[in-house]
């Protein structure tokens, strides 16, 4: 009787292994698309830098290795953050070469990233990255003096914000986007002499000789890179003679800033103090 039943199982074994053969094949490695940067005199294919404003032409170069594309997006993000689609359409064939113009926006010593992905009728996806630094353009820096920001209890028509972009004071019902320097005494406190914003500046302490020659654009722009690392949502403590290079929350093509405080005003009783500055930027 055990020889007829290792008979019937060495009899079955093949079978088994037949009908295990003949499984699910759901997990089939499935082909991505291929995705490419058209290389060459023109066109953007690695990490670079560019000036605001500037226009540069990918050429996105994409096949499907299975029937057709279904979908080509570009995102963009700004200094790690968050990516923004700038682009997203629809693809019907299988290869796509086309040339995206992408004008560089942002401030000056951001890191852009940009990324490409190809998607095809499989759903698999392939992906190519690009990283932008913004650099200046070329501008003859010019100076701004005797600039007042007064002290945000104070009466109406006296401005307790500035836009450095502008070159203009700010008032308690403008925008905050271009609110560069905000006063930050608190409702009911003693003028503090502190300094923040509401777009997002940066400021960082720096030397009068930094201020003396910040005569052109590449020099402001490395004292920012060579500073950045030190810089706060806030000056404190502001003091005559103190200087800062300052990075502005406006995405403008030029937007760094050195300033010199120039007095610093105490007037107990009718919040009319303020804090007066020179500045050199493009402006």
């Amino acid at each position: 009787m055990k020889k007829i039943k290792s008979i019937l199982l060495a009899a079955a074994l093949p079978l088994l292994i037949i009908l295990g053969s003949c499984g699910d094949d759901s997990t089939t490695t499935k082909p991505k698309p291929s995705l490419t940067f058209q290389t060459g005199s023109g066109f953007t294919f690695s990490d670079a830098q560019a000036s605001v404003d500037s226009i540069l032409v990918i050429g996105i170069r994409a096949t499907s290795n299975d029937q057709k594309l279904k979908n080509i997006k570009i995102t963009q993000s700004t200094n790690g953050g968050a990516p923004a689609t700038l682009w997203d359409t629809t693809v019907s064939g299988k290869i796509l070469n086309y040339d995206y113009d992408y004008e560089v926006s942002g401030g000056v010593t951001d890191i852009i990233t940009l990324t490409v992905t190809a998607t095809d009728d499989n759903g698999e996806t392939a992906s190519q990255s690009l990283k932008i630094e913004i650099f200046p353009a070329q501008i003859p820096p010019a100076t701004q003096a005797g600039q007042k920001v007064y002290n945000m209890q104070s009466p109406t028509g006296y401005n307790g914000a500035y836009d450095l972009n502008t070159a203009t004071p700010k008032f308690f019902a403008d925008p905050g986007t271009v609110k560069d320097i905000v006063d930050q005494t608190p409702v009911g406190g003693a003028f503090n002499k502190t300094w923040g914003s509401v777009n997002g500046t940066k400021f960082a302490k720096v030397t009068t000789d930094d201020f003396n020659n910040a005569t052109n654009s590449n020099f402001i722009y490395n004292l920012w890179k060579n500073n950045a690392a030190k810089a706060t949502a806030t000056a404190a403590n502001i003091a005559i003679g103190d200087v800062y290079v300052v990075k502005s929350g406006q995405s403008v093509r030029f937007n760094l800033y050195v300033i010199k405080i120039t007095d610093v005003k105490v007037t107990p009783n009718d919040n009319l103090d303020y804090i007066q500055f020179d500045y050199i930027g493009d402006i």
